[in-house]
């Protein structure tokens, strides 16, 4: 959890730099861990040739930026055919009062929604307060 919150805040400095990427796509290997991707091969080169082209992925945090808290999609309610077996948990994130931009996790539909909710909701709360008292 540590790590998460470290490299969240790292992401989120990195994201208000103008000089930097718009985006940082991280941990996308643990879906190999997921029984219920892992099984599916196809399905699962298809969730990571999402992760390289990013445009739809992008599309659906952009989503999530312009909603106040915590955004679920499950299977195909992201209007992404590759996330049909995953659910996305988003949060976005403010710096000044000005969404800057989101946190999420992908995961199977099955996941602990209980334990991702507050982790997605916090991260996002903590980053904007680490970047607000940093800028």
């Amino acid at each position: 959890m540590g790590k998460l919150m470290a490299d969240a805040i790292e992401a989120g400095s990195d994201a208000t730099d103008e000089t930097s990427l718009n985006y940082v796509i991280s941990g996308e290997t643990n879906l190999l861990d997921v029984e219920d991707l892992s099984s599916n091969m196809s399905r699962l080169r298809e969730l990571f040739r999402l992760f390289e082209q990013r445009t739809g992925l992008m599309q659906l945090l952009d989503l999530s930026r312009r909603a106040q808290g915590v955004q679920i999609f499950i299977g195909n309610e992201s209007g992404l055919s590759q996330l049909d077996a995953c659910s996305v948990v988003t949060a976005s994130y403010e710096v000044d009062g000005r969404v800057v931009g989101s946190v999420g996790v992908i995961g199977p539909t099955r996941m602990a929604y209980d334990r991702v909710i507050p982790i997605v909701d916090i991260t996002a709360r903590l980053l904007a307060s680490a970047l607000s008292s940093s800028a």
